[in-house]
């Protein structure tokens, strides 16, 4: 865009000022109208883990290859399949990469029917489980020969003027594990240090990875961990991108004694681990890809486990072992895989009471074969490890309940003097001995084991794609016909009925409806696992809450006991009504003794 600036003749001896003040102006407007019409600048690909370790010291790999002569290199590939009970898992001779893993098994399938697919990148340089080596030169254009092949066993062989590489892949036994060894035999006259990275990339869509506020996580959600012997590192998209836009994009580096490194999604993972020991570092990256800067199509998520140089004499060679974990989350799989893996398993602040709940689950799964029922009695038997702290709120509602008509006749008596009724209200709960805040331990004790509840459910690979009854069969999905938020909505609502309320009418009748819709609102968009949870736990709270008002009735009332004591039942505060307060107070007795016999 070209700025012309008008000159105004003017008197050499005297410049007005308002040719000075215009230029700032104009110069401002000129830059707006660049902003605003320039088009958006579009998304360039960032160099990620694979290029810069490349092009690192010690490395003299040459030029990368043209888009095109890759695009060909893919086109003229060969892929060489390894399939076992669990997974078929192919790779390519371009550099002995992972193009594919397909998770076997009915429940794992996607809406098409097609069995779950792990691997979503299709360019050499971000394909899984590629190496990186340092101190060894391999050029681009390098085609790996396959020197033996059977159904578990698949090895790749590369030789080079002073130095031959060969990498084998192995299907291990326990679920959803390869096994990796890369031997380097160093053929020079002279001593090499050889470093080895293993890297993994995953690409996920800005639109698939974005969740509901209120809802369940998206299953796209990922991340990227790295575990040290004492740490687990979990950083998502935007905790792996630059925080310096101005500075070069640089790998977030852990170590060392690193126990492995992951990419992960909610219910998905593809592990990194050394198969003895521990390794040097990892690294971990994130970097926007497509679109334009400030609207990016998608985000590229980078690992790489980084193994030690290691100085090779003439003649001699060297391994590098590492063993893969690729499938689904499990928690039993990802037991015997070991090096800690159970910690790509997300369970939020609580996740030592989640780690319990998650094996009372399965426990209990495993006596009754459906996971919609083990919910249901798991539930059960958290109500039941709370009944200590449950009974006594209940008791101190049923008590508030009694005291409900005493309650409103202070309301109306003080209904313009708030402390004169706070001050009768306290005196009215000290002669009865009622503690107001009697209900407020049992649900702080219960939200630490709702929200470790919720992140078990949302994110447990147990019940992904898990049939309960009827339509739902899905359990980590939401009710397709939001039957359970509305009965739940319905079940909220008779709570809060049963549920003494300390307020004025209209903040009563607020909560009384507010509560059951804003519940079944939240429910709409959460695991059905996790609603079938709350009606479950709400039913059982409102047959406690029932049998608790039923058993007490059968008990003198409080103010019966209290008249027994001298006091009519009244605080001292209600005596300023009169003689009248009195003939109140024994017809109301009546009426809930007669109630009682009922």
């Amino acid at each position: 865009m070209r700025i012309v600036i008008t000159r105004f003749p003017v008197d050499d001896r005297k410049k007005p000022p308002v040719a000075l003040m215009l230029l700032p102006a104009i110069a401002l407007g000129a830059f707006l109208a660049v902003q605003h019409f320039a088009p958006p600048k579009a998304q360039t690909d960032e160099p990620g883990i694979a290029e810069q370790t490349r092009s690192g010291p010690g490395d003299s790999s040459p030029t990368q290859l043209s888009a095109a002569d890759s695009r060909s290199r893919v086109e003229s590939q060969r892929v060489y399949r390894l399939e076992n009970d669990d997974v078929v898992a192919s790779f390519t001779d371009l550099n002995t990469a992972m193009v594919s893993l397909r998770v076997k098994g009915e429940r794992y399938h996607d809406e098409e029917g097609n069995p779950y697919e792990l691997v979503t990148t299709d360019k050499e340089l971000y394909l899984p489980l590629a190496p990186a080596f340092t101190g060894v030169t391999i050029p681009p254009d390098a085609r790996w020969d396959v020197i033996e092949k059977s159904d578990d066993h698949l090895r790749f062989q590369w030789v080079g003027e002073d130095v031959s590489i060969t990498r084998t892949w192995e299907l291990a036994e326990p679920p959803y594990q390869l096994l990796s060894s890369i031997e380097i035999h160093n053929e020079a006259s002279s001593a090499k240090s050889i470093g080895l990275g293993i890297t993994s990339a995953h690409y996920v869509r800005r639109d698939d990875e974005k969740g509901g506020f209120f809802g369940r996580p998206s299953p796209a959600l990922s991340h990227g961990i790295c575990q040290t012997v004492d740490e687990t590192i979990r950083e998502d998209r935007k905790g792996l991108l630059s925080e310096d836009e101005s500075r070069p994009l640089q790998p977030h580096s852990y170590g060392p004694d690193v126990e492995f490194v992951a990419l992960s999604s909610v219910y998905f993972a593809i592990v990194m681990a050394p198969a003895e020991g521990t390794t040097e570092r990892c690294d971990l990256l994130s970097t926007d890809r497509g679109g334009t800067v400030k609207d990016p199509e998608g985000s590229l998520f980078e690992a790489q486990l980084m193994y030690a140089p290691r100085l090779v004499e003439p003649g001699q060679t060297t391994t590098f072992g590492t063993s893969v974990y690729a499938g689904p989350k499990d928690y039993d799989a990802l037991e015997q895989f070991g090096h800690q893996a159970t910690h790509i398993i997300d369970l939020g602040w609580f996740s030592f009471i989640a780690r319990g709940m998650s094996w009372l689950l399965r426990a209990i799964y495993g006596f009754i074969g459906n996971w919609g029922v083990a919910i249901i009695l798991l539930t059960l038997l958290v109500r039941v490890l709370l009944l200590p702290f449950v009974v006594p709120q209940f008791r101190n509602m049923a008590k508030q309940r009694a005291l409900k008509p005493e309650i409103d006749r202070i309301n109306e008596l003080y209904k313009d003097d708030r402390e004169k009724k706070g001050a009768a209200m306290m005196e009215l709960w000290r002669k009865h001995k009622v503690n107001p805040l009697g209900g407020c331990l049992p649900v702080l004790l219960q939200m630490p084991i709702f929200f470790a509840l919720y992140q078990t459910l949302s994110t447990s690979i147990e019940l992904y794609h898990a049939p309960f009854v009827l339509w739902w069969n899905d359990l980590s999905s939401p009710d397709p016909y939001y039957v359970l938020p509305i009965i739940l909505g319905v079940l909220m609502f008779v709570q809060q009925k049963l549920t003494p309320i300390q307020m004025d009418p209209t903040q009563a009748k607020v909560m009384l409806y507010a509560m059951p819709l804003m519940m079944t609102f939240f429910m709409l968009l959460l695991p059905t696992g996790l609603c079938l949870y709350m009606v479950t736990s709400s039913a059982v709270g409102i047959t406690q809450q029932r049998y608790m008002y039923w058993k007490m009735d059968q008990e003198p009332s409080i103010l019966e006991t209290a008249s027994e004591d001298g006091d009519g039942g009244q605080s001292d505060t209600a005596a300023e009504e009169g003689a009248a307060a009195p003939k109140r107070g024994q017809s109301r007795r009546k009426k809930r003794t007669r109630r009682g016999r009922a």
